[in-house]
């Protein structure tokens, strides 16, 4: 009896773990693409796994929103197709040091802060493109027991915004009302 008790307490537990959070958005209509490059070789994390942005404007009951990374270039592009209209900007960035495919399992995290420095921050008005900015991570110097500490300069060898939006295109592919707005200012850039 007892057994049973524990195996449909670890049965919950696990499907609780594997529940996705927040809500699949299908309508686009009213939403912004919102995107940016990180180049993060001046810090010890040399792979990216996520990008949170936070939501100053208006005040929201979910303000964090995690978006896509992948490796783009000498760095990490980060996007997403579902940010409403308001003020935005870097909350924190996660990687590891990967050697191939073994990574230690150490996770760095890189926070900006809720105020940031308006490190890759946006003010969105209406539906459409915007960009966040490229920023490096560089580590900054400190004493031997403290911690390691970073600081967001703008990047000096990032992709263009039409290479990164020829990329973000692709994703966007079976979103077409995202991938009109990405091809809209892919014709404004040319």
């Amino acid at each position: 009896m007892l057994k049973n008790i524990f195996a449909l307490f670890f049965v919950l537990l696990l499907a609780g773990c594997g529940s996705a959070g927040g809500k699949k958005v299908t309508d686009f209509s009213e939403l912004s693409v919102g995107y940016g490059w990180l180049d993060v070789s001046g810090v010890d994390a040399n792979t990216l796994d996520s990008v949170v942005i936070f939501q100053h404007r208006p005040l929201s009951e979910t303000p964090y929103y995690h978006v896509a990374v992948e490796k783009f270039e000498s760095g990490f592009l980060y996007y997403s197709f579902a940010f409403p209209k308001g003020s935005f900007a870097a909350y924190s960035a996660e990687g590891q040091s990967c050697l191939g495919i073994i990574c230690s399992n150490t996770i760095y995290t890189y926070r900006f802060g809720k105020q940031g420095d308006d490190v890759a921050a946006v003010s969105i008005d209406q539906p459409g493109v915007y960009h966040f900015g490229d920023y490096a991570l560089e580590e900054i110097k400190t004493g031997l027991f403290e911690q390691d500490k970073f600081k967001a300069v703008p990047a000096k060898s990032a992709p263009t915004k039409k290479q990164m939006l020829k990329e973000i295109l692709v994703s966007a592919q079976d979103v077409p009302i995202v991938a009109q707005r990405i091809k809209a200012e892919l014709e404004k850039l040319q």
